[in-house]
């Protein structure tokens, strides 16, 4: 039996072989199947990333055959940009992409060959030009269509024109920046460390922090956190001193990269005997030589003392003209419609989200505590905002991806 279902199995697999075989020598008329198209055009929009240079970049592109055969001569195949179709993708796709500026791009070769016996031409190229004519992180489309096909072979309208979404992009550094409240009664910042761990900021601001208290263990929480989280650079800013027994608290920025600048400031509130508000701003150069201003705070929970507080925050902000800068920190407010972020929005602050996730209870965030902004925004791009998944108090970690980039 066994030798029996071999033989059979045989059998069968050779007449399927051969029944394919017939069936493609079979089908009638095989050129009532063919179309000529760009592979390109599959994919709407292509998208093509570029960085700002002086030097031409590319855009790789052919012409395609298909059918069950393959051409008996040489299909000759031209190629035209039409600027008018930009206007019509835009209304049937729903999006804004601009059209490319004139001297942007370079379509020398209008023309291309597939080759007898082949269903492919060679790659072509559209040369794209950046320095000085595109803006940077501005999406623009170049539609490329076939024009005209030799032979009057039909063409794939499906598959016709190519929309190439080009974007140009500057040289940027990698910035990762965190602001995490680990709450007062943690003393214990293994703990901390391996919440902050889990993330790997670059800079970081750590809120409710002890430096020598009674409560503590006259322990300086930041210089046994530092080495714990591999950030050995830091600024502990007060908002309370000679506290518990001659020590302070307040929150500690921390930095993987050199303090060039750190200066501290103390937000009033309208009553002395309150906690103030820390304000801590360091400066930092990054591997591209970019300098970059870093603030961390935490502003009052209640409304009238952070009213106190407020102006006095945009005021110093607002020192900071020219330099990229990033502010953290808990604004006990809800973004984006809370009066605090309305007036950092009017110091020019940028959201990093258009519709950010809270961070606090940690069981169900539905409140914001902790949040990052940033600004002077040609000099950012956000790569993402994200809340931690753990924390060692009510609040989740809150930590912005940023690309930063030269003037």
């Amino acid at each position: 039996m066994k030798k029996i279902n071999i033989f059979y199995w045989v059998l069968l697999l050779a007449s399927c072989g051969l029944t394919a075989c017939k069936y493609d020598t079979d089908i009638p008329n095989p050129s009532d199947y063919v179309k000529i198209y760009l592979p390109q055009a599959i994919e709407a929009p292509a998208k093509r990333t570029f960085t700002m240079a002086d030097t031409l970049q590319s855009i790789v592109f052919g012409v395609a055959y298909g059918g069950p055969d393959v051409p008996g001569s040489a299909v000759e195949v031209s190629f035209k940009v039409d600027e008018n179709l930009v206007q019509t993708f835009n209304t049937t796709n729903g999006t804004n992409y601009a059209v490319m500026p004139s001297g942007s791009y370079e379509l020398n070769q209008t023309t291309a060959t597939i080759p007898s016996g082949s269903v492919s031409s060679l790659p072509l190229k559209i040369k794209v030009r950046t320095n000085g004519v595109l803006e940077p992180f501005k999406q623009y489309l170049l539609p490329v269509s076939i024009d005209q096909v030799s032979g009057n072979l039909p063409i794939n309208n499906n598959l016709k024109t190519a929309y190439f979404l080009v974007e140009a992009q500057k040289e940027g550094t990698s910035l990762k920046v965190m602001s995490f409240g680990k709450g007062a009664g943690i003393y214990n910042m293994a703990l901390a460390a391996d919440i902050i761990n889990q993330h790997s900021p670059d800079i970081l601001l750590v809120r409710e922090m002890d430096m020598n208290t009674n409560r503590n263990g006259k322990v300086d929480q930041a210089a046994v956190l530092a080495p714990l989280i591999g950030m050995p650079h830091y600024l502990f800013v007060t908002s309370i001193s000679n506290f518990d027994g001659g020590g302070a608290y307040g929150c500690t920025i921390f930095s993987k990269l050199p303090l060039k600048q750190a200066v501290t400031h103390i937000l009033p509130t309208g009553d002395e005997n309150t906690e103030k508000g820390p304000l801590g701003v360091i400066t930092v150069e990054l591997s591209n030589g970019t300098e970059i201003v870093f603030a961390g705070t935490h502003l009052s929970s209640n409304a009238t003392r952070r009213g106190v507080q407020l102006p006095e925050l945009v005021k110093i902000l607002n020192t900071y003209t020219t330099e990229p800068l990033i502010l953290a920190g808990n604004f006990n407010d809800r973004p984006p419609a809370g009066p605090v972020y309305v007036s950092l929005a009017e110091a020019q602050l940028i959201f990093p989200c258009s519709t950010c996730p809270p961070n606090t209870p940690v069981a169900n965030p539905v409140n914001f505590s902790d949040f990052i902004m940033y600004k002077n925004p040609s000099r950012f791009r956000v790569i993402s905002h994200t809340v931690g998944a753990s924390s060692t108090s009510a609040h989740l970690p809150v930590i912005t991806q940023f690309q930063v980039y030269k003037e």
